[in-house]
């Protein structure tokens, strides 16, 4: 009897899933460990199962495709915004219908937030992937379809106004750093927080004429998206003939590098070996990317992989991270009056190099003026030359060499130069600017440095007046005043509020809220 259940269960998996196979609910009282079995909650056929998996030097809790290879691909994590928990943690769906997940300091909190307030009578993981919990009337109450993390399967649809987020790494499943915009409007990716705090700059767009819109990816590889009536809008894919030897699996993923992306899993039916192909991605140049390398650093490709290259006179901020950006090593030199005469500044020239136009001022200029106007330019850190000329601002940001035979602009970088420049190991070429370009500089930074010395002293004053400290309520304890900033305390305060440092004062603290993701709204973003 069993072998025919099976052979029924592949035949049914090997149609195209089309309904997604039940596994035996998951009753009440169910625990899970990261350790010791079960680990996991599999799907009937044995593909994806809910559960623990190792995550750095812990545990995390999410949905795996299990392809028959040692590495097991995740593609949802449950609250990815929250560190790895420990090897006696456990996970139960607990006798009063909460599915709870306790660390090792016995603190327990949701694991699945969405499903706060409701009683859960049971759960399933379904053969396409989605792990589901019931009520009473055996109706569905959540599912991990309505939270997507970084990735999306078959029969998986998105409704506009979700995004999905990136993880940190393919060991890291915590928010990345770079997002698929869903919009009323448009479907894109960007960076998940813009580095420069303007709008989202993104870095590939689809435009749609429609606000009501979801983005489908079937059991062939077909992704694409519709209106609300299930027209076709846009295909992204075609998708792929089945084949009765190979069971294939396709998840669409925002990758750890911002590019979005199709996999296919073709597991072959009578061996159980598998073969991973990328079907589809949206982008060819890694280094179109916005935000893949930090700030003052641009991105070169080597072979297929990106490597992040500090501007001339930077250092980079992380030497085991490069893609964490640089800083400038030139900016503490000091303002005496012998190194004042010693420094001189000099142009650095990058050809086919071009970063976010974070510009002061734009006019039409050949190469050569556009360098000399930023030499002589007190204000100009940076210059960027293609159709017109740019003045930049530092930091500067997503920068890039070209790429695929694409010829960007030219990019010009102000160092100093002469003896100062030879000491500190910054090569260039002597080009100096005038003394009173220099001076210029000095002038506004020592007016600066006055202004923040008077502010300071002009609130010291105020504080010492009593215009900002604690006013004394009637039955003589000490309590805040309205609309008042902290203060330090005296001894002598201390002393009083404690009974001679003999009673401990009490406090309110107010609890921080677990990191939730919501059915509603599909937000991912941690706090």
């Amino acid at each position: 009897m069993a072998p025919i259940i099976w052979i029924l269960l592949l035949f049914a998996f090997a149609a195209g899933r089309t309904e997604p196979t039940l596994s035996q609910n998951i009753s009440l009282g169910s625990t899970l460990y990261p350790t010791k079995k079960p680990t996991s909650w599999s799907s009937p056929s044995g593909y994806f199962s809910f559960g623990f998996y190792q995550e750095g030097e812990g545990f995390a809790v999410g949905i795996l495709l299990l392809d028959g290879t040692p590495d097991k691909t995740v593609v949802w994590t449950a609250n990815p915004c929250d560190p790895p928990v420990s090897d006696n943690a456990t996970l139960i769906l607990t006798e009063d219908g909460k599915l709870m997940l306790t660390s090792q300091e016995g603190q327990s909190k949701s694991s699945i937030a969405g499903v706060r307030g409701m009683f859960i009578y049971s759960g399933s993981m379904l053969d396409n992937g989605n792990f589901v919990l019931y009520d009473s009337d055996s109706k569905i109450i959540w599912q991990s379809f309505h939270s997507p993390t970084d990735t999306i399967l078959a029969g998986q649809p998105i409704v506009g106004s979700k995004i999905l987020y990136s993880s940190v790494s393919r060991t890291n499943h915590t928010i990345g750093r770079f997002a698929l915009f869903f919009d009323s409007d448009s479907l894109s990716l960007a960076p998940a927080r813009d580095q420069d705090g303007d709008a989202f700059d993104y870095y590939w767009k689809i435009d749609l004429d429609i606000n009501l819109s979801k983005l489908r990816l079937e059991d062939n590889g077909h992704l694409y998206i519709t209106n609300d009536i299930d027209k076709t809008l846009k295909n992204l894919t075609n998708g792929w003939p089945s084949s009765n030897e190979t069971v294939v699996i396709y998840r669409a993923t925002v990758d750890q590098d911002g590019i979005f992306r199709l996999y296919s899993y073709s597991i072959h039916k009578s061996t159980g070996s598998s073969t991973i192909e990328v079907r589809w991605q949206a982008l060819d140049d890694k280094c179109s990317v916005n935000g893949i390398c930090g700030f003052n650093s641009y991105c070169k490709l080597v072979g297929n992989q990106t490597d992040c290259i500090c501007l001339p006179g930077f250092n980079y901020t992380n030497p085991s991270d490069r893609s964490a950006g640089c800083e400038i090593r030139w900016g503490d030199h000091g303002l005496g009056s012998n190194e004042e005469k010693r420094m001189t500044y000099s142009i650095i020239t990058l050809e086919n190099t071009e970063f976010h136009l974070n510009y002061y001022d734009i006019f039409s200029a050949g190469k050569e003026e556009c360098k000399e106007a930023c030499l002589t330019d007190a204000n100009c850190v940076a210059a960027l030359h293609g159709t017109d000329c740019f003045k930049l601002k530092f930091p500067l940001g997503y920068g890039k060499t070209g790429n695929f035979g694409i010829v960007l602009g030219t990019l010009f970088v102000k160092l100093p130069s002469g003896d100062w420049a030879k000491e500190n190991s910054i090569c260039t070429t002597a080009s100096s600017i005038s003394k009173t370009s220099i001076m210029i500089l000095i002038v506004g930074a020592t007016r600066t440095l006055c202004s923040c010395i008077t502010m300071a002293v002009f609130g010291y004053l105020l504080s010492r007046r009593g215009l900002w400290s604690h006013t004394k309520s009637s039955d003589g304890k000490f309590g805040m005043a309205e609309d008042t900033v902290l203060r330090a305390f005296s001894y002598n305060e201390l002393a009083v509020a404690t009974n001679g440092f003999n009673e401990i004062l009490v406090y309110n603290r107010v609890e921080k809220q677990n990191t939730t993701i919501s059915v509603e709204e599909g937000s991912l973003a941690c706090p």
